[in-house]
């Protein structure tokens, strides 16, 4: 049912964030910082062991990232006006996950709720383009993997984007598997990166 492939373990810190809004580290809430250097925001939370942390990539950013693997100027225009952030998931649990980004949503202020774009959107917009392999493989692996299977302590990290507008504030509704039951966790209130163009 879910299709997945294994990730690498790694110890992340947050040391370059100063904490701008104080919540308790307890299960299910979201805590909020903000970097001293860029004054680029991160969310993220631990749902049941497992956490998730979303951070700022400013619309700049993106299009120097995306130009510099060789993607045309329009293609890099479009990517770089979506809500584009850093993502980590990470399994602090002692069991198996399994995600597949199909069951993720997002809800904005309003209740709406909407899958993300993945990767595999991206592309799929963008075929008639016809980017070589050497460029749509640079691209593919800067985004989030669209599934994965983490053992206990693995984590994974890449882009994902939202198709918002500036400002919007929205949550971030992540699932995974866990001994045959799907389980859930929110990140409130992210925002989308403000542009500077």
């Amino acid at each position: 049912m879910i299709r997945c492939i294994s990730a690498s373990a790694i110890a992340a810190t947050l040391a370059l964030f100063a904490l701008t809004s104080s919540v308790l580290a307890q299960d299910g809430l979201t805590r909020h910082s903000i970097a001293y250097d860029s004054g680029l925001s991160t969310w993220e939370t631990d749902n049941q062991d497992v956490h998730l942390r979303l951070t700022q990539i400013s619309p700049d950013q993106a299009r120097g990232f995306m130009q510099g693997r060789g993607l045309d100027d329009k293609s890099v225009d479009e990517f770089a006006r979506t809500c584009v952030y850093m993502t980590v998931l990470r399994n602090d649990s002692k069991a198996p996950i399994k995600y597949c980004l199909a069951e993720w949503r997002y809800i904005t202020e309003d209740g709406f709720e909407q899958l993300m774009l993945t990767k595999h959107d991206w592309l799929a917009r963008w075929q008639p383009r016809r980017f070589s392999k050497p460029v749509k493989l640079a691209f593919e692996w800067a985004q989030f993997p669209v599934e994965q299977t983490f053992s206990p302590g693995d984590w994974n990290q890449g882009m994902t984007t939202f198709d918002l507008p500036v400002g919007t504030r929205f949550d971030v509704l992540y699932r995974w598997w866990q001994n045959g039951k799907l389980q859930e966790g929110v990140l409130k209130n992210v925002e989308c990166p403000i542009r500077f163009d």
